[in-house]
């Protein structure tokens, strides 16, 4: 890799300081064996749990009808645009420790973006389960949905976000004892948000197109008081469909300016928590939804044996096409008629840098999980 093109930095600071019903069984199955009662294997318990918060919040789940995998287990629903908005776990049944014996599969939380679903985490899913890890992709509450305009106008949706994040990690708590969180855009928010209250329940953060900062207009924008309640208006009904399958057509002005605030609270954490704690950042510096500053800030505040891949500008690799890889885009039918398509970043493209940041990734946990 050319490090004038891709800068790799890597910072290194020591400072002190009952069963689920067989039709919502979707994907994951054994064809027929039994699972292990050992916590090499996850219970049912757990596919069970994470079935009942997902009909809480979207009214019904049903059967899937795209079956992926033997390992994986996934929450279907018609409330859902598609299955591909669907929050899903890819099961590991362990990996081999220092010893060679059969150990317990490290857990990795990835959160996904605003207004769009864990379709777009999926290709580093499927990699870090590929490498031996548990990964489950929640659906944020509000997206992948078919009508989802009552939720973008939801004056508790600030917290129903952060009571999912808690939901969701108290969830997988009890089913690894190395557990990392992290995400996409503004689930790299949320996990970062969960880390600084909750750092002893994580083992580290993964950061990929981090939304730490918003563009000084925005940010400034959200500062104004009464803006919520005028972005309401402009939202009017807001339209959930579009060419995307995986993604609204638009995010939602009063979510926007409600995540703004998500973000004033995680700068404000990062003054009043000390925490020593490993990340992994990958961010474009062309990104101009997340600008990288955001993520700089936050290395420098939180110690740790850090390891950053940036995305040099002239690569022009745009938000979201960080985490789309070349197998992501096979199948991946966008109704290109219904976009501007002389917008810069209207159609997505992928990562020319992908296997590059997975590389860097398995390096990461290299390091962290030496010995163990």
């Amino acid at each position: 890799m050319d490090g004038g093109i891709a800068k790799i930095a890597i910072f290194k600071r020591f400072k002190t300081r009952a069963l689920v019903p067989l039709m919502l069984l979707c994907v994951w199955s054994v064809q027929g064996q039994q699972l292990e009662s050992n916590r090499l294997a996850l219970p049912l318990q757990l596919f069970e749990d994470f079935s009942t918060l997902y009909e809480a919040e979207l009214g019904s789940v049903r059967s899937c009808e795209d079956n992926i995998g033997l390992y994986e287990y996934k929450v279907c629903s018609s409330a859902l645009r598609n299955e591909g908005n669907s929050p899903f776990i890819l099961y590991s049944k362990g990996r081999s420790g220092a010893n060679g014996k059969r150990q317990i599969a490290p857990i990795v939380v990835l959160f996904h973006g605003l207004s769009d679903s864990p379709f777009f985490i999926r290709s580093i899913a499927e990699h870090l389960n590929n490498s031996g890890f548990t990964v489950v992709a929640p659906l944020m509450p509000g997206n992948g949905k078919r009508n989802a305009a009552s939720d973008m106008r939801d004056p508790n949706l600030q917290q129903r976000w952060y009571s999912h994040v808690d939901s969701i990690m108290s969830l997988v708590r009890p089913y690894s004892e190395i557990t990392y969180i992290g995400g996409f855009s503004t689930g790299g928010t949320f996990a970062t948000r969960y880390l600084l209250l909750h750092p002893d329940e994580v083992d580290g953060l993964l950061l990929f197109s981090a939304a730490l900062a918003l563009s000084d207009s925005a940010e400034n924008l959200a500062k104004i008081w009464g803006m919520k309640w005028i972005a309401k208006i402009v939202d009017g009904d807001f339209v959930s469909t579009g060419p995307n399958p995986y993604r609204y057509p638009d995010v939602a002005g009063y979510a926007a300016l409600t995540f703004a605030d998500v973000i004033f609270e995680v700068r404000d954490l990062l003054v009043q928590t000390t925490v020593l704690k490993p990340i992994f950042v990958a961010h474009s510096l062309a990104d101009i939804t997340a600008p990288y500053y955001g993520v700089e800030d936050l290395l420098e505040r939180i110690e740790g044996n850090h390891q950053v891949l940036t995305i040099a500008e002239s690569y022009d690799t745009c938000h979201q096409d960080l985490v789309m890889s070349n197998i992501t885009m096979v199948g991946f039918k966008i109704d290109k008629t219904q976009l501007n398509i002389s917008e810069r970043c209207a159609v997505p493209k992928p990562n020319p840098l992908f296997k590059n940041m997975m590389a860097m990734l398995d390096y990461f946990f290299a390091q962290q999980l030496q010995g163990s």
